[in-house]
């Protein structure tokens, strides 16, 4: 973390507006602040030029670029406010004061999203076109290249780190109190691509109740970040590395992380798609299990104790293929768990 005597001309700062209680400073140039007081990081110039003109751009929403006088010295001081994508309201601004005279470094990729999830369970993703240039896919006019959250999870993010992104997520929407969430990530670039890359990003998330409608709005703001701590939740551990390895040795079973709640699947085995299963659209698991199994395996998922049964899933072949599925949650929960693992060993040929 840079001391406030260091001379941020020519730094970007970035500085995110989610908190409903207060503004929270993520970086300035390279460095990361994950939510630190504005003030107390700028310099005496960037405290001049910057600190009232974030607070003018993030109450109109209208960036500012003006030449600026200070002890003799000309600056351009520049303000950009960065807006959600869906519902248009500031979610950070990004700032910088330069020379008049020298040339703007290039832009931070700053990525802003936006969820809607609506009381009857629909889920809508929209990003704006950072989000896009950060995940290096192009932007073919829709709102987003998954339409829904654990899609996203179960695409885009690194395997090692899905599980961990998903209770994050999900305990942010749960609670809707305007707090400030923040976790690092890795995840897929260039995807479906013949050369994939993997790139680190940390998020900054809050999530509130509409006034309005009925639903909930999780906004985020997402960056690169050259390193993956210390951004992580710890009341959720990080276990990825262990929870991946796992799920890279079933060879000869299928596994599948479940939402029990939305019956969706947000992490599935390599050997999910090796034996043939269909992806479910958005991972929704009623697609893909047959109409007469559902409610059997439903019940086996929610029983208490594991309990073998059989299921038919559709298979990329059109048809339904056996498979004796067991289930676990870990240790049982009040009111049940909300998040189970399913084993799927394939009985059709047996």
């Amino acid at each position: 973390m840079m001391n406030a005597t260091d001379e941020i001309r020519g730094k970007w700062v970035l500085v995110d507006y989610l908190d409903k209680e207060q503004s929270g400073l993520l970086s300035i140039g390279d460095g990361n602040f994950h939510g630190a007081s504005l003030r107390k990081n700028l310099d005496a110039n960037g405290r001049e030029l910057l600190v009232d003109r974030i607070r003018i751009v993030a109450e109109s929403s209208v960036g500012i670029d003006e030449v600026v006088e200070r002890r003799g010295e000309k600056y351009r001081v520049i303000v950009e406010p960065i807006l959600a994508p869906e519902s248009n309201g500031l979610v950070a601004a990004r700032a910088i004061y330069i020379a008049e005279d020298d040339p703007l470094p290039p832009r931070p990729v700053v990525g802003s999203l936006e969820w809607l999830i609506w009381d009857d369970g629909r889920v809508e993703t929209l990003w704006n076109d950072e989000m896009f240039t950060l995940y290096e896919i192009p932007r073919t006019g829709s709102s987003s290249p998954t339409g829904d959250m654990n899609q996203w999870v179960n695409s885009l993010i690194a395997p090692e780190d899905r599980a961990r992104m998903k209770l994050t997520i999900d305990a942010g929407i749960k609670e809707s109190n305007g707090k400030r969430y923040f976790v690092h990530y890795r995840i897929v670039t260039r995807k479906d691509s013949a050369d994939p890359g993997i790139r680190n990003l940390e998020v900054s998330s809050s999530s509130n109740p509409d006034p309005v409608l009925p639903m909930r709005r999780l906004r985020a703001v997402t960056r690169e970040v050259p390193e993956l701590t210390p951004a992580i939740n710890p009341e959720f551990g990080d276990t990825g590395a262990l929870m991946r390895a796992v799920f890279d040795l079933s060879t000869h079973q299928a596994l599948a992380a479940v939402d029990v709640r939305r019956w969706q699947t947000f992490m599935t085995s390599d050997s999910w798609t090796a034996f043939g299963i269909q992806m479910p659209q958005y991972g929704y698991l009623p697609h893909i299990i047959h109409p007469d199994d559902f409610q059997c395996f439903r019940e086996a998922v929610q029983a208490e104790e594991i309990i073998p049964v059989q299921v038919r899933f559709l298979h990329t072949s059109g048809e339904f293929h056996s498979y004796e599925v067991t289930s676990s949650s870990g240790p049982k929960v009040p009111g049940g768990a909300e998040y189970v693992i399913c084993k799927l060993r394939d009985v059709s040929t047996a």
